[in-house]
């Protein structure tokens, strides 16, 4: 299988959001709208092996978080809230088109701290909402207190300042559970997309970008009310516990913990995630 086969059925093309030519990749041509978001340094490829698992009878729709992918560099802080701005007009865009009136979301680490502000932006509009190995519960410094994620910092920044298979590998590789199992394709495709002028710095800035005000805090979780599945890794760097007890305090949210994975579960153990994801996405809302 490749990138290419998992695509298949799937229409990938350029909308225009807000100005900014916008890459996605849409699978499924009726039902409830389901939209994907990437993590840090992403692309719409990361959710090739889900995408088609929860087109049948939805209408899922992957996409390039602003200057990420193959949309267009049109960012000049790439914090949250530019990120989330760019999200919402897609939002606008696709409802438009489709003629639903709201969606699910699913965001993994940067992608799901903009899917989360995005139903405090946008109430009413997201049904429900699934956060896989989210970003955005603690702030730079205290990630980087841990020396598992300084050292992982590190290494995978390298992949922007010198654009090289080896040290995309190497950024890809920190993802996993198990390093092996790195896709070579995987490896080319963010080496081309990480390699024209500008790319690296987009990631670069994304890195540097002041995030304080962003941050999900408990007192921001508390006025949350979005039906919500928490994703994580049995071995990512989020712990259980924090997750645990953020679900335990809101009033419709729950855990997944997928064995034998890191920081891409979705990536590492596929079939779990689409089934988890799907059974949550299929539950009645209250």
């Amino acid at each position: 299988m490749s990138l290419w086969t998992d695509a298949l059925g799937s229409e990938i093309r350029f909308v225009d959001v807000g100005g900014v030519r916008t890459r996605i990749l849409r699978t499924g041509s009726s039902g409830p709208l389901l939209l994907l978001l990437h993590g840090r340094g992403g692309h719409l490829e990361t959710w090739t092996r889900n995408h088609a698992g929860w087109a049948d009878g939805r209408q899922v729709v992957a996409a390039d978080l602003l200057g990420h992918g193959l949309t267009e560099r049109a960012g000049s802080r790439y914090d949250v809230g530019e990120l989330l701005e760019h999200t919402e007009h897609l939002v606008d865009a696709l409802l438009a088109e489709t003629g639903e009136s709201d969606l699910d979301v699913v965001g993994q680490s940067l992608g799901g701290w903009v899917a989360a502000w995005l139903t405090r932006r946008r109430p009413g509009t997201v049904r429900r909402l699934v956060l896989v190995e989210p970003a955005g519960l603690q702030s730079e410094a205290e990630r980087l207190a841990d020396p598992r994620v300084a050292a992982a910092y590190e290494r995978g920044g390298r992949a922007f300042t010198a654009v090289t298979a080896d040290n995309v590998r190497l950024r890809l590789r920190q993802l996993l559970q198990d390093p092996a199992a790195v896709d070579e394709e995987m490896v080319e495709l963010r080496r081309r997309l990480y390699e024209p002028p500008g790319a690296a710095d987009v990631h670069s800035a994304v890195r540097a970008a002041d995030n304080g005000s962003w941050l999900l805090t408990p007192d921001w979780w508390r006025a949350h009310r979005t039906p919500t599945l928490f994703v994580r890794g049995e071995h990512g760097h989020l712990p259980g516990a924090v997750l645990d007890r953020l679900a335990a305090s809101l009033p419709d949210a729950r855990v997944v913990t997928v064995p034998g994975a890191k920081q891409w579960p979705h990536y590492e153990n596929p079939l779990d995630v689409t089934a988890a994801v799907e059974y949550f996405l299929q539950e009645d809302l209250p």
